[in-house]
């Protein structure tokens, strides 16, 4: 549990100790759980699209306008499941940037899958029938089967992919190299999880209604980063270090032996001589901190190291869009809400707040 040698582990090592049951979620060939080389092509070719760059001038307008759409949406109904509505949110606005334009029946189907990935799926290992985990298997199959059928499809026919696919494609033949369509799809189906499994579960721990959000705007929200920040902090995405040591390392008088797997605990953000009465929600403990800041010695909600989660700062802007829209109306925390802290917070009854259009403020 010590911060130090977990910050050292996830520097120097970029091999993830990958358990059994992550590994047949994401695949024996997915290239993020390839050769550093690989990891790091995938991972530049992601930062295309969910870098700052990528953000501004590609994401924010989709997911501004997709936030606003589902929001009046459920003020109209009275209620709105956070985890969920932050999930058609997610999925939507990737999906639309990833493949483009698709068949109203597919995307449907893919929404549809989603409901089976739920939170704490790395914690399982048996796949039996009726399980969580045979359900999220063949989500998965249903899953790369749609991808691969639409994306030779729309190869096939000379159609538009989305401009995901053109960066990967791309990216790969400006460089002599070539990815398969099968490993492309993989990698797709990587990233759709990855990021569905991050901001969802996030949001949902935490006068007039004009859009078009800018990026100006959104870097100008200095209280709800604050408040993303402490959600963050709270929470936390990476709740472990797993790596495979490439070399053997010294830790006080014990060595631990290359190939062996390290998994660590890094409590830090509980750890009272860091932050003061770290149980409490307490926004106001950012002021004057670096807000922009994904990782320090004493913040890492997004990992650490060469396996920092490349879509972090996609995460914090989704966040805080759905945040700006949320307060634009009356809502309150579904009573009786079950909320279970075993690695990470899961909601496993759903996580329901009323919500109503009358934005009057009382005096």
């Amino acid at each position: 549990m010590d911060m130090e040698l977990n910050l050292e582990m996830a520097k120097a090592n970029s091999v993830p100790g990958v358990t059994k049951s992550v590994i047949r979620l994401f695949g024996e060939n997915n290239l993020f759980l390839q050769s550093k080389e690989s990891h790091k092509h995938v991972r530049n070719l992601t930062f295309q699209l969910l870098g700052p760059q990528g953000l501004k001038s590609r994401m924010i307008e989709d997911v501004d306008l997709l936030a606003r759409t589902y929001m009046e949406e459920g003020a109209r109904n009275g209620y709105l499941d956070v985890k969920e509505t932050s999930s058609k949110i997610l999925i939507g606005c990737l999906a639309k940037k990833v493949m483009g334009e698709m068949e109203p029946e597919a995307a449907k189907e893919l929404a549809l899958c989603w409901r089976y990935f739920q939170s704490g799926w790395f914690r399982f290992f048996l796949n039996l029938p009726g399980t969580g985990v045979y359900k999220m298997m063949k989500a998965r199959k249903r899953m790369l089967k749609l991808l691969r059928k639409t994306v030779l499809t729309k190869r096939a026919s000379g159609e538009e992919l989305g401009e995901f696919f053109n960066i990967i494609f791309g990216e790969m033949e400006g460089e002599g190299e070539t990815m398969s369509v099968e490993n492309a799809v993989e990698y797709i189906y990587t990233f759709f999880l990855v990021a569905n499994e991050t901001t969802p579960r996030i949001l949902a721990a935490t006068a007039e209604k004009e859009g078009g959000l800018t990026w100006e705007d959104y870097k100008s929200m200095h209280f709800t980063q604050m408040v993303i920040n402490e959600s963050l902090r709270i929470i936390s995405t990476a709740p472990t270090v797993l790596r495979v040591l490439e070399h053997d390392f010294q830790v006080g008088d014990y060595t631990i032996p290359a190939g062996w797997t390290f998994m660590g605990y890094p409590h830090i953000h509980f750890n009272s001589e860091k932050y003061e009465d770290p149980y409490a929600f307490n926004p106001w403990r950012w002021e004057g901190k670096d807000l922009g800041a994904i990782v320090s010695k004493t913040f890492i909600p997004f990992g650490a190291g060469r396996r920092l989660c490349v879509g972090a700062e996609f995460a914090k802007m989704q966040m805080a869009v759905f945040i700006h829209h949320l307060f634009r109306y009356r809502w309150s925390m579904k009573s009786g809400t079950t909320i279970i802290r075993s690695f990470m917070l899961m909601f496993p009854g759903g996580s329901d707040v009323q919500i109503s259009e009358d934005t009057e403020v009382d005096k």
